[in-house]
């Protein structure tokens, strides 16, 4: 369970969208603020848990095999994890949301990106993580993404944004070494099976 978390946390990356989640709603009221972040991360967790329970379905259904996803996933995460390196999260995604963001694009794509909806599916499939324990996995992290959020302006303001942007190319750098080793992993799979 720790390491789904863990890499359901690297995924997710809530540090490195918290510059991108104040650059969309900074100038909403504290109290709005609050119900548009505990909105966005139900919103995130249904969609990340749908796709934990139906995914494998719709992988037989378009006849997609795990190594197959397994390196997907894992090109997927590299380009995010170098778009974290290299650039700010509040440049990867279109900002043109402030009156009300409601599911885009903090819920969709930052939270439950393609990177996020990947991981959760090979967990499933590939980890054979027990759906319970990939819920309470994804459960956990949302609390923590919550709460980092929640406290964002506060970190902001402590940190700086030079302490942000330096957060969130350090999750950007650990996030690359879990792609690559997705993309050795599914070649692997994918060799050994033929």
């Amino acid at each position: 369970m720790i390491e789904s978390a863990l890499l359901l946390f690297l995924v997710i990356d809530p540090f490195g969208n918290l510059p991108f989640v104040l650059s969309v709603i900074d100038n909403v009221p504290m109290a709005r603020y609050r119900r548009i972040i505990l909105r966005e991360t139900a919103l995130a967790f249904l969609i990340l848990a749908l796709f934990a329970l139906a995914g494998e379905r719709l992988l037989g259904y378009l006849n997609i095999e795990q190594a197959a996803i397994a390196v997907a996933g894992g090109v997927i995460l590299f380009l995010i994890s170098l778009k974290m390196i290299f650039r700010s999260a509040s440049e990867i995604f279109d900002d043109n949301y402030r009156d009300d963001p409601f599911l885009v694009p903090i819920a969709v794509p930052s939270l439950a990106g393609p990177s996020a909806i990947t991981a959760v599916m090979i967990l499933r499939t590939q980890q054979q993580t027990a759906f319970v324990t990939l819920m309470v996995s994804l459960c956990l992290v949302m609390v923590v993404t919550a709460s980092v959020f929640l406290l964002g302006r506060q970190l902001s303001t402590r940190l700086g944004r030079r302490g942000l942007r330096a957060t969130e190319k350090l999750m950007g750098l650990l996030l690359n070494l879990v792609a690559v080793n997705m993309v050795l992993v599914g070649i692997r799979d994918f060799l050994s099976a033929g």
